[in-house]
């Protein structure tokens, strides 16, 4: 294809990200534990003046995620009179960011067709761009991954203006997902095959600008008496005593990355093994490596990014999710995009090429326009809780008390909202009006109100007088001063 054709496949790649990524925001804003969490962070800088060094608490005890996500949202926050939704901006503006990175990164990298085919799958991928929507710190992982492959591939070229973005690249880890230091060891490898190439001096100015802009990371640990060094260090001793029971594990990570892979693509059905895909993609790699397609260098960069996730996350003891292997996914988008690239340089295989690519993206958009919305996250949450606040006022509450009838960890999400309709919200036992969130309905016989997927159940007025709910509302605003998990000051 013609190079003008390409630029409008680029365009193309970009209106589908934007309606991937962009459609029905609010209605596909799912706002539960982790939103409610991002927005009593930002409440606590920009109302409570709290200058933070540290985000929300990991999964990993004693282990925080970074402050960065938090600051740059407050913007956002602001723009909307603090409410949660114009924090919808930033994975946005990161999901874009992400699919014009693919097609620079492909094209620098490899060919303008090539780069066309890796942006069209990027961009309309059901899994990469609800994934690029979520409100949270690691959102931003697939871009640093595609930056990441990068500058590690002019690394292993031998450019040492390389190392000063890998530098900028490893001091926004903390600030993303820690697991991304999984590649550092790739950077040594190029190192040690460029040693020619290279000096001792050539690595203090990435050395200096790795440490000042891990400055926040110090500070907090001196202040801290180094905790989270501490708690990481205690998290790597205790995976070194997995023994009996590693392949298990290994097998089991491996497991994940094939169902990754195959989500990048297809809804993989229970009939069609989740290998298949992988094998494909491997016997894809290897030809990519003999046509030279890819550098020889890909020997050392796809099996050793792959392998040491692997092997860290069969080593640890927390639940794995499939975000934590996201980082993963361009090297399985660029390895397909050459390979469709390569077919298409052949008469008889253009047709094929072209079907693929035009399967994947009428597939994937299909699951993203039939897709369910799940009514209980934005919209919801904030009418029901908009509908307290009104009923409390109507009825001269001074403060009210909310109960929730639903499994555990579906009675997140509503506290922040709680604060933005000035409600002082206390736990049940105080004696305070009672409103009930359920969810789903079917949990009870009878709801007053109905919010989507949420049902509210108003209290027995005729119980509370006037002076019972007086006393009751003496103590302190539960909804400020309760803890909230992950949250610390």
């Amino acid at each position: 294809m013609k190079s003008k054709t390409f630029s409008w496949l680029f365009l193309a790649a970009l209106i589908l990200g934007l309606v991937t990524r962009g459609w029905q925001l609010e209605e596909r804003f799912l706002y539960a534990h982790d939103g409610d969490l991002a927005s009593w962070i930002v409440k606590d800088i920009v109302v409570d003046h709290h200058l933070r060094l540290i985000g929300q608490e990991t999964s990993s005890p004693g282990i925080f995620i970074g402050p960065l996500f938090y600051y740059l949202l407050i913007p956002f926050y602001l723009f909307t009179g603090m409410d949660p939704v114009g924090g919808l901006a930033f994975p946005l503006f990161v999901g874009m960011a992400a699919i014009f990175s693919v097609y620079i990164v492909t094209k620098k990298l490899f060919s303008s067709s090539a780069a066309n085919f890796a942006v069209l799958i990027y961009a309309v991928s059901f899994t990469i761009s609800q994934t690029e929507r979520e409100m949270v710190p690691t959102t931003p992982v697939m871009l640093w991954s595609v930056w990441f492959l990068y500058f590690i591939h002019r690394l292993f070229q031998g450019q040492k203006s390389a190392l000063i973005w890998l530098a900028v690249l490893f001091a926004l880890v903390w600030n993303i997902n820690l697991a991304l230091f999984l590649t550092f060891p790739l950077v040594l490898i190029a190192g040690l095959l460029n040693r020619r190439h290279f000096t001792l001096r050539d690595f203090v100015r990435p050395l200096l600008v790795l440490f000042f802009l891990s400055s926040p990371l110090w500070l907090f640990e001196i202040k801290h008496h180094f905790i989270q060094t501490r708690a990481l260090f205690s998290t790597m001793v205790s995976s070194g005593s997995i023994k009996s029971d590693l392949a298990d594990k290994i097998v089991h990570v491996g497991d994940y990355v094939s169902k990754n892979i195959n989500t990048i693509f297809w809804d993989n059905p229970h009939s069609v093994s989740v290998y298949i895909l992988p094998l494909l993609l491997i016997a894809a790699f290897i030809y990519l490596l003999a046509k030279k397609r890819l550098p020889g260098f890909y020997l050392f960069i796809v099996p050793v990014w792959l392998i040491l996730n692997i092997i860290f996350f069969a080593l640890q003891s927390l639940n794995l999710s499939e975000y934590y292997l996201n980082s993963l996914n361009i090297l399985w988008v660029i390895i397909t995009a050459l390979l469709l690239d390569c077919l298409w340089q052949y008469r008889i295989l253009k047709f094929l090429s072209l079907g693929l690519i035009t399967l994947i993206i009428y597939y994937n958009l299909y699951l993203f326009f039939t897709s369910n919305i799940n009514r209980f996250g934005y919209l919801e949450k904030k009418a029901l809780t908009a509908q307290i606040a009104a009923d409390a006022k109507l009825h001269g509450y001074p403060c009210v008390s909310v109960s929730y009838i639903t499994n555990p960890g579906y009675n997140l999400g509503y506290r922040y909202f709680f604060y933005l309709v000035h409600l002082h919200v206390n736990q049940p036992k105080s004696g305070s009006p009672v409103y009930t969130i359920v969810f789903p309905h079917s949990l009870v016989n009878h709801l007053d109100k109905t919010y989507g997927a949420l049902g509210l159940i108003l209290p027995d007025y005729q119980r509370y007088s006037a002076q019972t709910v007086k006393i009751s509302c003496q103590g302190p605003d539960a909804n400020l001063t309760d803890p909230l998990f992950g949250f610390t000051r």
